[in-house]
């Protein structure tokens, strides 16, 4: 009679849950400190700010996605990240479409590593425009 074995599969679970949920923070630092290396060995142009605007967002994201756990429990990205309803939808894709022109006019008017921050900024938001209209619809056809 071998009573330890569905004990040890739960406890496994357990432990790579853990390790899942602290490993994002790890990330996250990890990209803080990669931007702050950029922006203090910055060589051209907008490195500087580019690097600054990383780790700053990585920081910020940490922050938020530990004050998301605390309030609601839930350590899931597509509900952190993207939204439910149309009403918050239009929001979305309007700040997302300034956004992603912002970055098209900082990559026609820049070179170098600001030219393809710039150009990823625009990738950036078109991908988070497209999948938070996937969510929203997804949502209202009942699938999740």
């Amino acid at each position: 009679m071998d009573t330890s074995s569905p004990r040890q599969a739960w406890d496994a679970r357990e432990y790579w849950s853990w390790i899942a949920f602290w490993g994002q923070f790890v990330l996250l630092a990890l990209l803080a400190i990669i931007g702050a290396f950029v922006a203090g060995e910055g060589s051209e142009p907008g490195d500087e700010t580019a690097g600054l605007w990383l780790s700053l967002a990585a920081v910020a994201l940490a922050f938020l996605r530990l004050k998301q756990f605390f309030d609601a429990g839930r350590t899931d990205w597509p509900s952190f990240l993207f939204v439910e309803n149309i009403v918050n939808l239009i929001a979305v894709i309007v700040v997302f479409a300034v956004l992603g022109l912002a970055g098209l006019l900082i990559a026609a008017g820049s070179q170098d590593s600001l030219h393809n921050a710039g150009i990823a900024l625009f990738a950036a938001s078109g991908l988070a425009v497209f999948l938070s209209l996937k969510r929203v619809f997804d949502k209202l056809e009942g699938r999740h």
